[in-house]
């Protein structure tokens, strides 16, 4: 589909709206210069006299989600003991308009449409005024019209990209949909943050922060010397579990220390 498909979407505003009234109403005005500064002033007026309310704008959504608040939740918890709070969400905007009228059409640059648009959702919620809303990766998969597995591996994606943790309902109350403190802390450390940033930011004590530091640093020296995975466990005095973690976190961040053959196997 061409670009200019969207124009048409990108024009439908309170400035074309006005326009076309006075061109429709008012013939003597005759001048599209004229109407428009005409339409900027009255726009300017109108948001000066009446702010915004909280309510639905063009291209937002109002969809129930749940408040940050309370404990970690606890197996079996049911969903309604939590407080569901139900707000406006900026689902469509005049940016995803613009990206999708000046944007190639390609897969590429609708997989970063998709990443800014949860993203946005995501922190919309957090940064609500009467406290944090929380969706879950359910609720973003309907709202964005994917696959609950797509949302969730563009979450991954846009963790890394951002350096912000994101937070879903699953994410904030522990309910298994959250990456692990290890899996958390590895990422802010390949951002560049040291050891007392990383512990302020993931609100985990600095010792718990230098431990997971230490043995991920330990584990990726092994790699480097090329030594087969299955002998990590007993050279670092280490479950293979907890190995196999860190070797996953590096397949990931440094994929280069794998391309020797006697690295791709991983501990049973």
């Amino acid at each position: 589909m061409s670009r200019q498909a969207y124009v048409g979407s990108q024009k439908r505003t309170f400035e074309t709206a006005f326009i076309h009234a006075m061109e429709q109403n008012y013939g003597f005005l005759k001048s599209k210069r004229m109407l428009k500064l005409l339409a900027q002033d009255v726009q300017a007026l109108v948001d000066q006299f009446y702010p915004k309310p909280d309510y639905l704008q063009p291209g937002w959504i109002l969809f129930t989600g749940t408040k940050a608040e309370g404990s970690k939740a606890f197996p079996g918890q049911d969903a309604s003991e939590l407080t569901s709070v139900t707000i406006p969400w900026p689902l469509l905007t005049s940016d995803d308009l613009e990206w999708m009228a000046t944007k190639p059409e390609t897969k590429q640059e609708r997989h970063k449409l998709w990443i800014r648009r949860a993203v946005r959702l995501i922190e919309h919620g957090q940064n609500h005024p009467e406290g944090p809303v929380l969706l879950t990766v359910a609720d973003l998969a309907l709202l964005l019209g994917l696959t609950a597995v797509q949302v969730s591996l563009l979450l991954k994606e846009a963790r890394v990209q951002t350096g912000k943790p994101l937070h879903t309902k699953g994410y904030y109350f522990d309910q298994g949909m959250r990456p692990s403190h290890k899996a958390e802390i590895i990422q802010l450390y390949e951002q560049g943050h040291d050891e007392a940033d990383i512990a302020r930011i993931s609100q985990h004590a600095q010792t718990s922060v230098g431990r997971y530091l230490r043995d991920y640093d330990r584990v990726k020296e092994l790699c480097k010397m090329n030594i087969p995975i299955e002998q990590f466990p007993r050279l670092l005095d280490m479950q293979p579990s907890v190995v196999n973690s860190y070797v996953e976190l590096l397949r990931f961040y440094r994929p280069l220390l794998f391309d020797s053959c006697q690295l791709e196997s991983t501990l049973r």
